[in-house]
Parts: structure tokens; sequence; C-alpha cells
């Protein structure tokens, strides 16, 4: 597969949680595509692994560009919300920094963020990070397990 449509199949998660932002306000829909589409998105994003494992780039490299939307992702909402006030923040920079965690299940990680709070069943400033950091740790994870799957067929 072209390296440039393996480039922009990285966006998929962010498409995807834009999905589910906008429909997650109907009442029956909104919550199904809120729990199915996040699995959906990680078995994708398993085969994306395994889709990179065969182009010709190096595994630092193919790990870097697979999860750079991620990492992206990660690193604009860390810089709105940690480095920035409220008055200076940038919303829209803000709103699309959160689209990629939403396109994760992280509802299978149950009250593992609300740990970072201080307060009980409080969910603050710190447990949206936690989820942010968390949901990309989780899919940088499935990415490598498909790529080196991917890589482990591709030499027998």
């Amino acid at each position: 597969m072209k390296k440039s449509v393996l480039f922009l199949l990285t966006f998929v998660p962010i498409l995807v949680g834009y999905l589910i932002d906008h429909t997650l306000h109907l009442p029956v829909i909104g919550w199904i595509l809120y729990l199915v589409l996040p699995l959906l998105v990680t078995v994708f994003w398993f085969f994306l692994g395994r889709m990179y494992a065969r182009s010709s780039w190096s595994a630092p490299a193919a790990l870097l560009i697979g999860n750079g939307t991620g990492l992206v992702s990660l690193g604009v909402f860390l810089w709105q919300m940690l480095l920035e006030t409220d008055e200076t923040r940038n919303l829209a920079l803000t709103v699309a920094s959160q689209m990629f965690p939403v396109a994760v299940p992280t509802y299978l990680f149950g009250r593992l963020p609300s740990l970072f709070e201080t307060q009980p069943n409080f969910a603050g400033l710190r447990t949206h990070i936690a989820i942010h950091v968390i949901g990309t740790l989780f899919m940088v994870l499935v990415f490598a397990l498909g790529y080196g799957l991917g890589r482990r067929n591709r030499f027998r």
C-alpha cells in the first residue's frame, strides 16, 4: 500500500471521534455508536499496524508515523490544558485534540483515570489528562502489537 494512504489512514480515529462526539446526544444510536465504534477502531488500529509492517519504513519510523496523530493530539491537549489559561486557550484546538481519545474504548479502563484525582467521585482536569494519556498509550500498544505480528509473519 502507498505510504501516503497509510499516513491518511492514521486520521481515522479522529474522524470516528468526531462522529461519536456529534451523535452522542441522539437517544439510542448515539450510545450504540459510543460503545461499538471504539472497539472497531481498535481492531482497525491493530490491522493498520500490520499494514505498516509491510511498508518499507523502519520500525521506529513506522511506530512514530502510525501513532503520530495520537501523539500530536496528546501534545496539543497538554499544551492547551496545562500551559494556557482560560483566556488564552484556543477552543478549536482544544476540542480537536480531544477527538482521538473519544475513538478509544476508554470505558474499558473503568475507574482507573479517576485514581489520579484527590477527591473521590470527581472528574476534573487530572482525570481528563489521564484518560487522554491512557487512551493514547493503549492505541500505541495495539498498533505495536499489530506491527510486531505483521513483521513476524512477514519474515516466515
